[in-house]
């Protein structure tokens, strides 16, 4: 093998070293913070020997068809004392209907109705908040109309964050799947996301939650003034709040295979794109470290192809490259694989270099275009 020979001068070992740094980098990134999620185990010593109350709520808008094939999944949660709050922001379909009968059969189920003259906020921070406020119980558990259980434990489960000092317990929501390329991409998209921030979220380093699934504590939501230094802002609710008020000290994750929930994915690619924009313009609002912290796998992927090109144009050994992205994608692959089984998602672990590939330049094109967007009508 001759390039194990190969004499390099000094440009040769600047390259070499820089490829071989930022190779280390990514490997360990991987082992260390989407490995967390990979290799989670659930403390089976833990019993669940306390059920405390909870208010699970809810903020629908013109969503009547979720809420009646959904919701009784939510009310219907084998959880001793707990209630639904569900805020019917000023809707226009048959919402209102559907939740009168609701009501009639589920006496846990309390409506709140909202007019358009009443929020005068950006977003639904201020429904939420309203529901918040309403709630009965001291445990405040956090999903979307769009969104089911994918068990009748999920309460129970979410609960068990609730450790000594935890006033926060993040979860985890899956895309349900579905045979078409859109929903390949967003599976990726999805799982990438989450091993990121649950990964963090496991290393006593929180930085972001979905609304989904997320739970916190009334009288800690209460004591940092809610969602009120964040009316400001029209997206990111659930996402700011735990970026902002979130420590290492009161976070706890849950990723059991009973506290996993499903939402429903886009199924337009307008949709999908919106929805892309909308989450660069939540990361716009980060924390600094946070910001830097959702850009490290995709500016050193970046950093890792420019250097194999450009060992090409030198005429540096290509087989040094070669070798680099067949250790990196081995690794990818494993994590992604483990991390699908333990988040119950659709496994696209083979695809996923292919797809880290495809969306170095479209994701850059989308944050640039979410940036320089100053006013946008998000659907929630």
């Amino acid at each position: 093998m001759d390039f194990f020979e190969y004499q390099f001068d000094s440009l040769g070992i600047l390259f070499a070293a820089s490829l071989i740094i930022i190779l280390l980098f990514q490997i360990l990134y991987y082992l260390f913070i989407f490995g967390r999620t990979s290799f989670y185990k659930a403390d089976k010593k833990s019993q669940q020997d306390q059920f405390p109350s909870v208010s699970v709520v809810i903020c629908a808008k013109n969503d009547a068809y979720n809420l009646k094939t959904k919701l009784p999944t939510i009310l219907e949660q084998e959880y001793p004392n707990f209630e639904v709050v569900v805020v019917n922001d000023d809707s226009l379909d048959d919402t209102s209907y559907v939740l009168r009968v609701l009501q009639e059969i589920y006496p846990n189920l309390n409506v709140i109705t909202l007019k358009e003259n009443v929020n005068k906020f950006l977003g639904k921070k201020y429904p939420l908040s309203i529901g918040i406020k309403s709630a009965k119980n001291e445990i405040i558990l956090l999903t979307e109309s769009d969104t089911i259980p994918t068990s009748y434990h999920w309460i129970s489960e979410m609960v068990k964050g609730f450790t000594k000092n935890k006033d926060i317990v993040i979860g985890f929501t899956k895309t349900e799947s579905k045979n078409n390329f859109l929903n390949t991409l967003i599976q990726y998209e999805s799982q990438t996301i989450a091993m990121n921030y649950l990964g963090h979220g496991l290393i006593k380093n929180p930085y972001m939650g979905l609304g989904r699934n997320l739970a916190f504590t009334k009288k800690m939501f209460f004591s940092v003034n809610g969602f009120i230094p964040l009316y400001n802002i029209q997206v990111g609710e659930h996402e700011l709040f735990v970026n902002k008020f979130s420590t290492k000290k009161n976070t706890s994750v849950i990723i059991t295979k009973d506290s996993i929930n499903q939402s429903v994915p886009k199924e337009r690619v307008e949709d999908w794109l919106l929805q892309k924009k909308k989450h660069y313009r939540i990361v716009s609002y980060f924390k600094l470290k946070d910001k830097i912290i959702t850009s490290l796998i995709p500016s050193t992927t970046f950093l890792l192809y420019c250097l194999i090109v450009t060992s090409l144009v030198f005429g540096f050994p290509w087989e040094y490259g070669l070798m680099a992205l067949i250790l990196k994608y081995t690794l990818q692959i494993i994590i992604y694989y483990k991390s699908s089984r333990v988040l119950q998602s659709q496994q696209i672990a083979f695809l996923a270099p292919i797809y880290e590939i495809l969306f170095l330049p479209f994701n850059t094109i989308i944050k640039i275009s979410a940036l320089l967007t100053k006013k946008e009508k998000w659907k929630y």
